[in-house]
């Protein structure tokens, strides 16, 4: 019986992990990996006080910090969660484990283009975060793969550093809201590409470029690039936990201020839930508002009412 099992192991899961264990939880992270979708991006340079680091090496060193503390690591795919007697049941690879309460961090996926040697240049010049990945193409030519908005904020944010920014499109026009299109189209480095759909991506150790299919003529040409953003949105797998906690339209999990979600014993941090913004810094100060709010809970749930992590604390039981 575990006090708390955190469903996924990147920086949110494994920060939720860390603040649990310094309270003397025993704690269990479930994840299919580590890192989740911080291993796409190989050099994360607006994390506070870290001048530059890779997405798996943060998640590896917070994840040594918590293991530190005791916490305990199954890598696994969880495939249910359920509510039993007193405790929470989730299930892994035919196995069941118990808790007393449940962080769910699993965090969200990018729409993939589903094209060959997308997935062998994924953080190797394939990328789905320009915010993350934007300095790193730096005087190098671009393209953005992509629909409406979001793609047209992803180029204009390329356009600041980015020698040239090719913007494809399936026919000769690019639709998004119109002042973002007039204020993209006004950058004299970035260029659109009509009738363009990637139909694969090549190169060596990198991303060194992709084969279009013309849509208006169905003839195949390669075109020279040092990297691919993708911008097709993203999708929260949230299938085993969806008879049980209340979620969006987008099938994120809908949390209060304190990161909890509509089961008590149930918190959630990170990109899975209904947050506005995808950030590995916020990732972890949500993970640490769940975990202290989880603690508070369990406190409570034994009959220490009023011990509280922080700020709110109202009275302490008395010896």
């Amino acid at each position: 019986m575990n006090d708390v099992i955190i469903v996924g192991a990147g920086v949110a899961g494994w920060t939720a992990s860390l603040y649990l264990a310094r309270r003397g939880l025993k704690v269990l992270v479930i994840g299919k990996d580590v890192g989740g979708q911080a291993n796409y991006t190989d050099a994360i340079e607006n994390y506070p006080g870290v001048e530059e680091i890779g997405g798996l090496e943060l998640s590896r060193q917070i994840r040594k910090q918590a293991e530190k503390h005791g916490v305990e690591f199954l890598q696994g795919e969880v495939g249910a969660l359920k509510a039993g007697p007193n405790c929470f049941v989730t299930s892994a690879y035919g196995r069941q484990y118990k808790s007393a309460a449940v962080i769910l961090a699993y965090g969200k996926t990018p729409q993939d283009l589903g094209i060959p040697g997308e997935e062998q240049f994924k953080g190797r010049g394939v990328s789905y975060c320009a915010t993350c990945d934007a300095p790193l193409f730096k005087n190098k030519v671009v393209a953005v793969v992509g629909i409406g908005d979001i793609a047209a904020d992803c180029a204009l944010l390329l356009s600041k550093s980015a020698k040239k920014i090719l913007v494809l499109s399936k026919t000769d026009k690019f639709v998004a809201h119109p002042q973002l299109s007039k204020a993209l189209f006004k950058k004299p480095n970035v260029e659109l590409v009509g009738f363009a759909q990637v139909q694969e991506i090549y190169g060596d150790q990198t991303v060194k470029g992709m084969k279009l299919l013309n849509t208006r003529t169905e003839t195949v040409s390669s075109l020279a690039v040092d990297g691919i953003f993708v911008e097709l949105g993203y999708v929260v797998n949230s299938q085993m936990v969806a008879n049980i906690v209340k979620l969006d339209d987008r099938r994120q999990v809908i949390v209060n201020a304190d990161q909890q979600t509509s089961v008590l014993g149930i918190f959630a941090a990170g990109d899975c839930t209904n947050r506005n913004y995808k950030q590995a810094v916020i990732s972890a100060g949500e993970a640490a508002t769940a975990a202290l709010a989880c603690y508070d809970w369990l406190q409570q749930a034994q009959g220490a009412a009023g011990i509280t992590s922080d700020w709110t604390q109202i009275k302490r039981i008395k010896n």
